[in-house]
């Protein structure tokens, strides 16, 4: 069987028991057509005479021009189709609509989306948070989609995961930054040269590359603390301003220096 079918087959059965669709799907005769498909988790949509920009809600895909942006945004164009079926209320903070997805037939596009490994769960309020939750964490156990293991390229050869994530620091977070850290560790045998590895939140806004150099060695650990401080074999810093992780929950991913997915910890 050829690796791209039984891909194919790993990702239709994934979706089936994550149960993409809803009990509650709108109803189709109210489907909006679809105008273009920015990218893997937007899209233009014809809303009440209006083409606006439709976030779908509760995930994220690879930014443009970003490692598996190409094959989200295809396979987000080829389950939208000409219409879906807009559910939800909220709007973002720059104006595009936060919806669900469903296609006429009450399938739920956005779980679909994570279910066959073209997007990450958002740990944001919505109602269905727990069954996209179930959805990525079923893609990864099957390391389908963009979460292969040389999606973006060889894998490196190494054993490196994320071993605690702090995503709540006492008190106000902007006070205590480094009240916020995510802790990397070598389970392998080997040190591990981990330069031009990135880690970074699920909203992707938030990432931190290891310098040049870097050497992990085996059994070792070193925490990436969201603030500032003087970098150490033990001790490394985001310092880009701001907190890093949601208080509300977030997943902590750690990219190769190929950019595939090499760890994930998350709530």
């Amino acid at each position: 069987m050829k690796p791209t079918t039984l891909l194919l087959l790993l990702a239709v059965a994934t979706a089936a028991c994550t149960g993409t669709s809803s009990p509650t799907a709108p109803d189709p005769t109210n489907s909006v057509r679809v105008v273009q498909v920015l990218d893997g988790d937007s899209i233009v949509a014809e809303v009440d005479g209006d083409e606006v920009e439709v976030r779908l809600l509760g995930i994220n895909t690879p930014e443009r021009d970003e490692c598996f942006d190409a094959e989200a945004k295809a396979r987000t164009r080829e389950l939208t189709g000409d219409a879906v079926v807009l559910d939800g209320g909220e709007t973002d903070r720059f104006g595009r609509l936060l919806r669900y997805a469903y296609s006429p037939d009450g399938a739920l596009l956005n779980q679909q989306l994570v279910a066959e490994g073209f997007a990450l769960a958002l740990t944001n309020d919505h109602p269905l948070l727990s069954e996209f939750k179930t959805a990525e964490a079923a893609a990864w156990d099957a390391r389908i989609g963009l979460w292969q293991p040389d999606a973006c390229g060889p894998a490196a050869d190494a054993s490196i995961s994320v071993s605690r994530l702090e995503f709540d620091a006492p008190g106000d977070d902007s006070r205590n930054q480094n009240g916020e850290f995510a802790e990397i560790r070598n389970d392998g045998e080997a040190a591990a040269d981990l330069t031009g590895w990135v880690l970074r939140d699920e909203s992707s806004s938030h990432r931190f590359a290891f310098p040049s150099g870097f050497i992990l060695e085996p059994g070792d650990r070193v925490r990436v603390f969201s603030g500032c401080g003087d970098p150490s074999p033990d001790e490394q810093y985001f310092c880009d301003g701001d907190p890093v992780w949601s208080n509300s929950g977030d997943t902590a991913y750690l990219l190769d220096n190929a950019g595939n997915v090499a760890a994930r910890f998350g709530f």
